[in-house]
């Protein structure tokens, strides 16, 4: 038994605007409108951008019904405040546009009736003003990121509020400095004026405000510090704990998640609140959100978003195939990210089912370095049923969103990607944006599921190939992807200096210096970012520090822990270092800067070995404080005093149940000191969270079986037996309830595995209990009779022979089952005295094996003899039988011989038997030969 060690949605933003040069990287920035009300569309094609003043449509008008899909719409808006020159054909310029049941019908004039623009300065001068004040694209716009009404699903009226221009237009600062945000923030039952949508509508605003300075970017880096500073107030921070779980040191702007967190507390128990689709969507959005800005998963935050899952999920009934697609993304990446490996199996299977979508690998030839010449199979991603769906190309929904890319590898031997045979297979299939999301979807589940191994990386590797060679395709899920290469790659020599450039680049997407302008606007950032898988800016810079600690430069690694304040790495780094004591003094420091915190007298504990910091940083919470008593019981832990680490660690499930390496050590601490019943709780409750762990199932087993619970460690062992099929050690433990418990088919399965599993497994207890069961017709478990199970007891046998020719018992028992035909019976008798014998040619010095020997020939006579005077009136099985009968003669005459020399008296009445046998065997064989 051993203990287990694991280490540890979609909305849709602006794509953003493109430059009327289509060789220009397109720029984007925040920008006002002096005409919030009147918008215009263009179409988009291979010509440079134009601009049609039309008139507003009336705010009665639907917005939303010129498309039921409102994903990929692709039009622009273009702000109305752009001073632009009178094209010549002004007379087609003049054509109002046709209202017909409430739609605008815009009428795009040809591009031949345009002069080309020669003015470089002018055209410069456009492209600026349409910087981050035009409204997005309508497929990643902002408006599709708000709640649509339950009944008919997407022919909402334009949500009304203050602030929703302003959430349109990306002008969160806006809804940032309002009356309402700083009432909302500082009270505790705030009565504001304002109305559910307008609260909708600011949360909206505070959430995607956290999601830019925490996961997407871009961040002007002059004016943060990069950790709560001044804008992250004791009280804030306070009142933002779970489970007493802190917030991440380094979240900016966490009085927007307080926000948040208080509005849509109030929003879910209202009777008046927005559509409730909208609201549960935003709801699940801000849930998973500030369990990433926490440092632990909390149990809490699990328990309402799988509650808000439940509601969302008889909500979307009615929703079409595509809406499904991404909500149901959104929820499985949810339940991947509290690791909940069952349910996620289970979502993912709704996705697949509800969408006709199949996400799988398959090989196919290729070589993987540039001097291999015979090509192996290799992985490679297969993505059916896409068609379908009727999704447009990625190309037009982020055609102009400059994705990070996937860095050379510059090795002298191995090739960037596999290179197949088949040159079809060297073709990148391009996928639209949503199934590119699916297929990170299923990557994560995979990477989180699974045991860290090189098998298991490699299963993954066509999934990130797939994703990391898209040319066109949402920012995040880019990133998601790149971001896991480079974490699979830091683990190989040749390409961890790939995997170290690739996060500096990604490091360096999140943070624009002062007075820059961002390749990718946030508009852009933001689209489907929801559905993929976001990465931190405190985990991009501890993955750099990670590997360079890898490559031995551990003082550059020991900066950047100590600017994202990740003190058990600044421990480790001074211990590498021999300078331990140091990473006390500037711990010490920040106590006495920044004032003391749970969270930094824990970590002054681990440095200094001092109990003492942990209770302090347990009276500090109050006595709330899971991280303090984790880090207090794992103190014991490590120094193996168990039973003092127990009650700490017991105490950190109490508060906070979802802490999986807790449960681990409170499990094998409790197996040491052969505390079962705790063992079981830790084990069992570790199982109910994650049960794909074959370790914690079998330690769980163990746990059972010593408290005399044998038929519960049968059940617990099959499902240890679902996690690794092919573990010897489970099987053996299987094999060993399974025979206690009388389950005597689950006995020769298992014996069956082991010997497919283990060379040469030999268990003669098992074998003697399961034969004698099945020989007297004896119930089992379930009671069914055992002889049932004969046919299959024989074939087991037949293999262990094989795998042992020289093991006589073996014989012997298959000769013990067989009672249909006497002369294989003989047979395997005789197999089984020369097994005997030959496995041990001094058989006779013993009296015990001399016994055995003798009555092994004593049946083997009365078998031999039985059956030749059953078939001896038979010609065809006369001659057979009497070939038998004599070689059974020989056999007892020499070992009569043997054993009569040793004169044992154990053997005085078998020999006489024998000697006896002998006799009648050869009247027998004088009077077949007379014939």
């Amino acid at each position: 038994m051993s203990l287990v060690a694991y280490e540890y949605s979609s909305d849709e933003g602006s794509d953003g605007d493109e430059s009327g040069e289509p060789n220009q990287d397109p720029v984007a920035t925040t920008q006002k409108r002096t005409h919030p009300e009147e918008s215009m569309e263009v179409d988009i094609e291979n010509t440079p951008v134009k601009h049609l003043h039309l008139p507003a449509p009336k705010k009665t008008n639907d917005l939303n019904v010129e498309e039921d899909d409102d994903e990929f719409l692709h039009k622009k808006a273009i702000p109305d405040n752009i001073a632009l020159e009178k094209p010549p054909a002004a007379t087609n310029l003049t054509i109002k546009p046709k209202i017909r049941n409430g739609k605008v019908q815009i009428t795009i004039p040809s591009m031949k009736e345009f002069n080309d623009i020669d003015d470089t300065k002018e055209t410069k001068k456009i492209e600026k003003q349409m910087i981050g004040a035009a409204l997005p694209k309508k497929s990643t716009s902002l408006l599709s990121l708000l709640p649509k009404p339950r009944t008919s699903m997407f022919d909402a009226p334009k949500p009304s509020g203050r602030y929703y221009d302003h959430l349109l237009r990306n002008e969160w600062n806006v809804l940032l400095e309002s009356d309402d945000f700083a009432e909302v923030l500082n009270t505790e039952l705030f009565q504001t004026s304002a109305s559910t949508d307008e609260l909708l509508h600011l949360a909206v605003g505070s959430l995607l405000t956290l999601v830019q300075y925490n996961f997407l970017g871009p961040r002007e880096t002059h004016n943060e510090d990069g950790t709560h500073g001044d804008h992250g107030s004791k009280v804030v921070l306070t009142q933002l704990k779970f489970d007493g779980e802190e917030l991440n040191v380094n979240v900016r702007r966490p009085e927007c998640l307080l926000v948040c967190k208080k509005i849509f507390d109030h929003l879910i128990h209202s009777t008046d609140a927005p559509t409730e689709l909208g609201v549960r969507i935003w709801y699940q959005r801000y849930l998973l959100i500030h369990q990433r800005c926490l440092d632990d998963l909390t149990h809490s935050l699990y328990e309402r978003f799988n509650a808000n899952v439940a509601v969302l999920e008889s909500a979307l009934v009615e929703a079409d195939t595509t809406t499904k697609l991404e909500h149901y993304l959104e929820i499985l990446l949810g339940y991947i990210q509290f690791k909940r490996i069952t349910k996620s199996e289970q979502w993912l299977n709704k996705l697949e089912s509800a969408t006709g979508i199949t996400v799988s690998v398959e090989g196919a030839l290729g070589v993987r370095t540039k001097f291999q010449q015979n090509p192996l199979p290799q992985l490679t991603l297969r993505v059916q049923g896409t068609d379908g769906l009727g999704l447009p190309d990625s190309s037009e929904t982020h055609g102009h969103v400059a994705l990070p890319t996937i860095l050379k590898l510059e090795d002298d031997v191995r090739l960037d990607k596999i290179k197949f045979v088949n040159d079809e297979e060297n073709d990148d299939v391009q996928l639209p944006a949503l199934i590119q999301n699916m297929v990170l979807g299923k990557l994560y589940l995979l990477y989180v599921s699974q045991p860290k191994e090189q098998l298991t990386l490699e299963e993954l590797s066509p999934y990130i190939t797939s994703l990391a060679y898209q040319r066109f395709g949402p920012w995040a899920t880019r990133v998601a992807a790149l971001f896991l290469n480079a974490s699979m790659e830091a683990t190989h020599k040749r390409t961890v200096d790939r995997s170290l450039r690739q996060i500096e680049e990604l490091a360096q997407q999140l943070d624009l210096p002062a007075k820059e302008t961002p390749t990718v606007a946030i508009t852009d950032r933001l689209s489907l970012v929801f559905s993929s898988w976001l990465i931190s800016s405190w985990q991009l810079q501890e993955k750099l520090a990670d590997i360079m600690v890898s490559l031995g430069m551990v003082k550059g690694a020991l900066d950047i822990y100590i600017n994202v304040q990740s003190w058990e790495n600044v421990i480790d780094c001074y211990t590498v270092l021999e300078m331990r004591h140091l990473a006390a003094e500037v711990i010490g420091q920040l106590i006495e800067r920044n004032g003391p915190s749970v969270r930094l007298y824990c970590m002054l504990g681990d440095a200094t070995d001092d109990v003492a910091c942990y209770q302090k940083a347990w009276e500090l919470s109050e006595e709330k404080s899971a991280t303090a008593q984790r880090h207090w019981g794992n103190h014991y832990f490590v120094r193996k005093d168990y039973n003092a680490a127990i009650g700490h660690l017991r105490r950190s499930i109490e508060i906070n149940c979802l802490q999986e390496p807790t449960l681990l050590r409170l499990g094998y601490a409790a197996l040491q000191l052969e505390r079962w019943e705790e063992a079981a709780y830790a084990y069992r409750l570790y199982t109910s969270f994650e049960s794909h762990g074959f370790e914690s199932w079998n330690n769980l087993a163990k746990a059972y079986i010593m408290l005399g619970e044998k038929t519960r460690a049968h059940k617990v062992l099959q499902e240890a037996l679902k996690c690794n099929f092919s573990n010897w050690k489970v099987w053996e433990n299987f094999l060993i309830v399974s025979v206690d418990t009388r389950n005597v088919e689950d006995a020769l399965n298992a014996y069956e595995q082991l010997l497919a599993l283990k060379e040469r497994f030999y268990d003669r207890q098992v074998l003697d209990i399961v034969v004698r069961a099945i020989a007297l017709d004896e119930k089992d478990a379930d009671g069914q009779s055992c002889a049932r199970l004969k046919k299959k007891a024989i074939k087991l046998l037949g293999h262990a022979c094989a795998q042992q020719p020289n093991n006589g018992y073996l014989y012997a028992l298959a000769a013990e089952l067989e009672d249909t035909d006497q002369l294989k019976r003989c047979q395997k008798l005789q197999n089984a005295y020369r097994g005997y014998t030959q496995s041990n040619s001094q058989w006779a010095k013993a009296a015990q094996s001399c016994l055995t020997v003798v009555n092994l020939c004593v049946d083997l006579c009365e078998c031999s003899l039985q059956a030749f005077q059953a078939a001896k009136s038979n010609k065809d099985q006369f001659v057979a039988h009497r070939s038998q009968l004599s070689s059974a003669r020989l056999t007892g005459q020499a070992c009569l011989r043997s054993a009569t020399n040793e004169a044992w008296p154990e053997c005085v009445e078998p020999l006489a038997a024998l000697e006896e046998l002998i006799g009648k065997l050869t009247t027998e064989l004088k009077e077949a030969m007379a014939q």
